[in-house]
């Protein structure tokens, strides 16, 4: 839909509540705003930008007319302003374009406007609503036209710019104006009628429900999808006692709040990497790495919620880590609600849910959830996957009253999917009982990568990494005993011990004596020593029994690191790497699984360069910063629109 609008700098706050109404009610359609405006300054120019930015996938732009077409035309009502006549133009504005809508901005659109713009216009130059003021005043017959010609009021004009354009009626609609200077009383609204005069088509009142269909058509009030408050008393005056003023003011309160405070946007994690005590995880990672460090702007904040305060019943714990708030609410769930309630978050973002305190103490039933799929394990996945383990085993952390939550929030139309890969989808859909055909949105997990990184097979060196958690599930011992069996190659453990530290040290501990000389512990590594890891390995070896997709995985392979795995997800061990097959419990007769794989990949340059550099193009086209900002802020945009 291209949609015009004429406005002087004053109006634009008017112009504002008009487009937040339009935009909300119409989401998902592509339409181009335009606004014609000979004095916008800059400051109104980013209000409406902002407003714009608030609806993704909607173009915007300001036209400025050639001021001298209009110095000639005169003005007789004392409230409309010369950009009345602005509309003149609109077909010489889209000389490619077949039709556009033109708005006053003294209106709401409360309804799709999907059926007006898909109204035929086959013949006739315009489509409006009669005027009923017009009708009843018996004015017509003085501007020349007859008691039973249709009369339009201008301020819903669906225009056929085509035809407009074929006979030459932009002009004519100028020569008009002039020349019927002193005969007319309605201006622009007069010439259009009379220039189009037997060629208009007449459009449901619905579409431009004025002052006196408010008061003659009480029937439509409810069902009007264009609510126009034409005459001297608009709807921000105290003055105005219009049927349907508060209409109006719904959506100026909607507008206020977009206009006057950022956008908030509650996180709800369990880790952020370190910060305020918590755990290294990978959602954690991503949290303060990632989400939390390019997605906050003038128009978005966030902030970390990590959940209650296990250790005080009334009061909020709060934090501050990378300019960021985190906060732990009181235990107490009335006091939870209170201070959620102050807080007002727009929307709720999670990585995974682990817990719902948040979600459970939330007391507006009308927020919206946006959940990114990263690694969902259904009880399945624990039963005959990960629970086949015996030797060592993290506790399952299956939480069912948390997935019925997100469950009851999915079936209410209140969550919003999101993921970086479809693998992923059957199995959160089983985690939280959806059906597979559940929307969900291709997300990008961001990675920083080094652009300036030039693949060089030749300062790539014949070693291999395993870069995690020292966890059970990721079964470094495998990892010990490929290098035990691979002495021609130096492979290098980065990574520390965290949850459940004295068990995993003691299954690691017979590798750790140095007996192994070609295996290397060098704990949590991060920084420069890290990238340089990454920029001379030629392997990291995955031997967990269960990944998602793994940040590790996206890292590496941004350096060209091929990347060998028994657990696959979206094919990236297979087309950049390989993949040994599935091995679950301990793993340990798998060992030999990985080895002729590592060795084709350290001796067949040809085969690895080839996996390398399409894995270094994949990333960088696919998981770069640029396109997870820009495609989350819009998630976040849409979620709230």
């Amino acid at each position: 839909m291209e949609i015009f609008f004429a406005i002087n700098n004053g109006y634009t706050d008017k112009l504002c509540v008009c487009l937040v109404s339009l935009l909300r009610n119409n989401k998902n359609k592509p339409i181009h705003i335009y606004v014609m405006s000979s004095d916008l300054d800059e400051a109104n120019r980013q209000k409406l930008q902002k407003i714009i930015r608030r609806f993704p996938g909607t173009k915007f732009d300001v036209i400025v007319p050639d001021m001298n077409k209009f110095k000639q035309l005169k003005l007789n009502i004392d409230y409309i302003s010369i950009e009345t006549y602005f509309r003149y133009l609109i077909a010489e504005l889209l000389p490619n374009s077949e039709k556009a809508l033109y708005l006053d901005a003294d209106l709401v659109v409360n309804g799709s406007l999907e059926s007006l713009w898909n109204t035929p216009l086959d013949g006739y130059y315009v489509a409006g609503v009669k005027d009923g003021y017009i009708e009843e005043k018996g004015y017509k017959t003085q501007i020349g036209l007859k008691e039973n010609d249709l009369y339009i009021n201008a301020g819903v004009l669906l225009l056929n710019l085509s035809k407009i354009r074929q006979d030459n009626k932009v002009a004519q609609l100028f020569e008009a104006t002039e020349g019927l200077q002193g005969k007319i009383t309605f201006q622009d609204q007069d010439v259009i009628n009379i220039v189009f005069n037997g060629q208009i088509k007449e459009l449901d009142s619905i579409y431009n429900f004025m002052v006196r269909n408010v008061k003659k058509e009480r029937g439509k009030r409810k069902s009007a999808i264009v609510i126009h408050y034409n005459g001297r008393k608009k709807p921000w005056s105290k003055e105005c006692r219009h049927k349907l003023k508060n209409v109006w003011q719904k959506y100026a309160d909607k507008t206020s709040r977009i206009l006057e405070r950022p956008l908030k946007v509650g996180l709800i994690i369990d880790e952020f990497f370190g910060g305020a005590g918590t755990a290294f995880g990978g959602y954690g990672f991503l949290a303060r790495k990632y989400i939390c460090r390019y997605i906050p702007d003038d128009d978005i904040q966030i902030d970390v919620l990590l959940g209650k305060n296990k250790k005080k019943w009334f009061k909020v714990q709060k934090y501050h880590e990378d300019e960021v708030d985190l906060y732990r609410l009181p235990k107490c769930g009335f006091f939870a609600k209170r201070w959620l309630k102050k807080q007002d978050y727009d929307i709720y973002l999670s990585i995974e849910l682990v817990s719902n305190f948040v979600l459970e103490h939330e007391p507006d039933k009308s927020k919206q959830l946006i959940l990114w799929i990263q690694d969902p394990r259904p009880l399945s996945a624990w039963q005959n996957e990960i629970g086949t383990m015996q030797a060592i085993k993290d506790p399952c952390f299956f939480r069912a009253e948390t997935y019925k939550t997100v469950h009851t929030w999915a079936q209410e139309g209140r969550v919003r999917f999101v993921t970086q890969g479809n693998c992923l989808i059957p199995l959160a859909m089983e985690l939280y009982d959806l059906p597979l055909d559940t929307p969900v949105k291709f997300l990008p997990n961001p990675i920083e990568i080094d652009f300036d990184f030039k693949f060089d097979i030749n300062k790539k060196k014949k070693q291999v990494i395993f870069l995690g958690r020292l966890e059970a599930q990721k079964r470094a011992w495998i990892y010990c005993e490929i290098a035990k069996r691979m002495p021609e190659y130096e492979f290098y453990v980065l990574g520390g011990f965290f949850r459940f530290a004295e068990e995993n040290k003691k299954m690691l501990a017979p590798y750790m004596d140095g007996q192994i000389k070609n295996l290397h512990f060098m704990g949590h590594v991060d920084g420069e020593e890290k990238q340089k890891f990454l920029e001379e390995s030629r392997i990291m070896v995955n031997t967990a029994i269960w990944e998602g997709i793994p940040i590790s995985w996206l890292e590496v392979l941004s350096y060209g690191t091929a990347v060998v795995s028994a657990v696959e997800r979206e094919n990236l061990a297979g087309r950049f790497g390989g993949c040994v097959g599935d091995i679950l419990g301990d793993g340990s007769d798998g060992v030999d699984k990985f080895i002729p794989v590592i060795r084709e990949l350290m001796e067949n340059d040809e085969l690895y360069s080839q996996k390398a550099k399409a894995a270094i193009e994949y990333i960088r086209q696919t998981h770069n910063i640029e396109r997870f900002t820009k495609d989350l802020r819009e998630e976040i945009y849409r979620a709230c629109a």
